[in-house]
């Protein structure tokens, strides 16, 4: 097998402190460097420019030996982009500015521009491939594993040669493959978890043969330096980590094992095992990550110390700036800074002084543009409906709605003139589905919030409608108090168009722990063909399709006790499509920045299918903390709006 590695250096790491990085440069950095220089192993280095930047600033001595070393093709550059980017959780117009940014500063410093992109995290999905292309990318580097593990039909032989990644629209870009329990080897190794024989098996036992393998693909940060994100971290000991990577490359090359430059690898795209064109995300997974689930892509988009909320603002920035003159250069200036706002690991196990400041220059960068984020504003209000069942029934010419008082108006069943006012979604009550598994009822339009240490709280409780007859819509309302605090809730049946907006508001102590989940929306599938379901979103790019049919899988299942879900999509034009090829729906965030993130339920059932789709604010994983907001309140609006889709050729 031919070997190839790839160190991604960062010196943004969530825990390393600012005056710890001259360290890590010292301790971590010099010693790669060494590596190609005296023991002449062709590597490949990744940094984001902001890693770059901060090396230039702090020792530009490195920067002048990495670049003769460049020069005289000894090793390669990996670039990624300005920032650590997680591309499926931002607008495409972010992904864009992330790598022409990143491409620029790239030329400033190494005088290069790279040809091989490094997948931030690891996190894929088919809308960044027209993103890589047009920034001048020839090829990615993204963890085989995941995407693997819920493919149809791949030959076990893809994983040792460069394959073609598709994109939305049929484009492709070659991609070499990272493996995660690869690298995790090494790192045991280096550690002191594994001995070198131990070792040197487990990478023969990997093939043989003339394909490829990635002896490495993650952080340099880690050896001979400890960032302290957990408590389990190895010790570091007298002898240096780096001398037992030497080791470990020096025992495979004397077996014959050659290590090339990782853009080599792209030599063999014409190899017969090589070269096929791959859907990398699926159904089950519409946005794979590297390594084991647990690390998932709601670490950076609803967990951390307060994501929803910053990924929020960055939202609300970036749309400001897509209509901002791009011609001006203060323009640019700000999609730079953005793009450091976006950076990964403010989002995970960031220091409390890291995340202050960035959230001062957050802040500072929404008031230069005037991007607030802001909430619905509804009132409840109206006259007490007389009605004497639970049901409560609303029609306008285009909209009937049947509202469930004794569930907090949850919705019973909703439909669409555009649909033929065949019910589209609503509630399948208990009874309707053969499995008891499936013996409880499932309702739309409420609220979840769970977490450690307090009851489980929703808003299905019996209340008391108000009733408010505008121009514009009906609006019935009504609030509650539940463990939390206060809840008010609306829903809207637009009179002048097919659409329906349910809101919330919450007026609570602090913010809860645990998972917050909303806008449940429980599709009627005895009214469409089973094998014309999908969903339709776009993670950073262009919409993408996925089937249901036959499918049987649950985005929010948690991996443990402390990570509260497995999967999720991004959501980045806010907008999730959900149906059939008969009919579906469009189901959007009110105000366009509210960061959610869409999971997905899907279970193949008598006498129907069961399809329900929920957005999450907060997730639980290990990057969590919980406190009490400043004013010791938690006071936030949102809610969503469910219209008719009625596109053509979408399926």
């Amino acid at each position: 097998m031919k070997h190839f590695a790839i160190f991604h250096l960062n010196l943004m790491f969530s825990s390393i402190p600012v005056e710890s990085r001259p360290e890590v440069i010292e301790r971590c950095y010099w010693p790669l460097l060494r590596l190609i220089e005296y023991e002449g192993f062709p590597l490949g280095i990744e940094a984001s420019a902001i890693t770059l930047e901060i090396i230039q600033d702090i020792d530009p001595a490195w920067i002048d030996k990495f670049r003769s070393l460049l020069d005289s093709g000894k090793c390669e550059f990996i670039g990624s982009g300005y920032g650590q980017v997680i591309g499926p959780l931002v607008p495409a117009s972010v992904n864009k500015a992330n790598l022409r940014i990143g491409n620029q500063v790239y030329q400033e410093i190494l005088r290069l521009t790279p040809v091989i992109a490094l997948v931030n995290e690891q996190a894929w999905s088919a809308g960044l491939v027209a993103h890589y292309l047009e920034a001048g990318y020839k090829g990615v580097f993204m963890d085989y594993d995941n995407p693997a593990r819920f493919a149809d039909n791949w030959d076990d032989q893809l994983q040792h040669f460069p394959q073609r990644a598709l994109g939305v629209s049929g484009e492709s870009i070659p991609i070499l493959w990272s493996r995660s329990m690869i690298f995790q080897k090494l790192q045991r190794l280096v550690h002191g978890d594994l001995e070198l024989p131990e070792y040197l098996d487990y990478i023969e036992n990997m093939g043989t043969g003339n394909g490829w393998l990635p002896i490495y693909g993650n952080d340099a940060e880690i050896f001979d330096f400890r960032p302290g994100r957990y408590k389990t971290e190895a010790r570091t000991s007298d002898e240096s980590e780096w001398n037992r990577i030497s080791e470990a490359f020096n025992a495979l090359r004397e077996r014959d094992h050659h290590f090339y430059l990782p853009s080599q690898a792209l030599n063999d795209l014409g190899h017969k095992s090589a070269g096929k064109k791959l859907v990398l995300g699926s159904t089950e997974q519409p946005v794979p990550v590297k390594k084991q689930s647990k690390y998932n892509l709601t670490r950076w988009a609803v967990s951390g110390k307060n994501d929803f909320f910053i990924n929020s603002l960055c939202r609300a920035i970036a749309a400001k700036l897509e209509k901002a003159d791009q011609s001006i250069a203060g323009t640019e200036k700000k999609w730079k800074e953005l793009c450091f706002c976006w950076s990964s690991d403010f989002r995970t196990h960031i220091t409390q002084d890291r995340f202050n400041k960035m959230t001062t220059r957050l802040s500072k960068l929404a008031e230069s543009v005037r991007a607030p984020v802001r909430g619905p504003q509804f009132d409840v209000k109206g006259d007490i409906s007389t009605h004497e069942s639970r049901l409560l029934n609303i029609k306008t010419a285009s909209t009937s709605v049947i509202l469930n008082t004794a569930k907090g108006l949850a919705i019973h069943k909703a439909s669409f003139a555009d649909h033929g006012h065949v019910p589209l979604f609503g509630t399948k009550e208990h009874g309707y589905f053969d499995d008891i598994d499936l013996g409880a009822d499932f309702f739309s339009g409420h609220l979840i919030i769970e977490g450690p240490g307090s009851p489980k709280e929703t808003d299905l409780c019996k209340i008391t409608p108000k009733v408010l007859e505008l121009d514009e819509y009906t609006q019935i309302s009504c609030g509650m108090e539940i463990h939390q605090g206060h809840l008010d809730k609306a829903v809207r049946i637009h009179k002048d168009k097919a659409q329906i907006d349910i809101l919330y508001r919450f007026n609570f102590t602090a913010r809860p722990q645990g998972i917050i989940r909303l806008g449940h929306i429980t599709l009627m599938t005895d009214q469409l063909n089973p094998d014309g379901l999908f969903y339709r979103v776009a993670s950073g790019g262009k919409s993408e399709t996925f089937s249901l049919k036959g499918k049987t899988f649950d985005h929010s299942n948690n991996v443990s006790f402390l990570v509260s879900s497995s999967q999720a999509t991004g959501m980045t034009d806010s907008a999730l499509i959900l149906g059939g090829e008969e009919n579906f729906l469009e189901i959007t965030p009110i105000m366009q920045e509210h960061a959610f993130i869409a999971m997905l339920t899907c279970r193949q059932a008598n006498p129907s299918p069961f399809v329900r789709v929920s957005f999450s604010m907060q997730e639980m994983d290990e990057t969590c903390v919980h406190s009490v907001c400043d004013d010791n309140q938690y006071n936030f609006s949102t809610g969503f709006s469910i219209k008719p889709n009625s596109k053509t050729g979408i399926v």
